[in-house]
């Protein structure tokens, strides 16, 4: 997990927007990785999964308002991070989080 907050960290610091292969390398590292580990994640984890899922998906989303190529696989992209993002989110409240302490944690993780 390291590996990808590490490297989220990167893109969010680019000035130019980054290649569709490598957003989609990196998406696909993000999402192999939720699905293997997802049960085991910490709290800690989990928050970083739900920030690079948000700016992941948000990202896509932007994206997809384009008319090119690739805008059906951004949509998807966006919506496979938001399925990710709600669900950690719904797992941290249930484990007890409130929102505003998810979003400050969250708000927190590459400053």
């Amino acid at each position: 997990m390291e590996e990808l907050v590490a490297k989220m960290g990167e893109f969010i610091k680019m000035e130019d927007e980054l290649p569709f292969p490598e957003f989609q390398s990196y998406y696909q590292s993000v999402m192999d990785y939720l699905m293997k580990n997802y049960q085991d994640m910490t709290t800690d984890q989990l928050v970083q999964a739900k920030g690079i899922t948000m700016i992941m998906g948000n990202n896509a989303k932007a994206r997809a308002m384009r008319k090119d190529e690739n805008r059906k696989k951004f949509t998807k992209m966006g919506e496979k991070s938001a399925f990710w993002e709600n669900a950690i989110k719904l797992r941290l409240t249930k484990e007890g989080m409130s929102e505003s302490e998810l979003d400050e944690k969250v708000d927190a993780l590459w400053k």
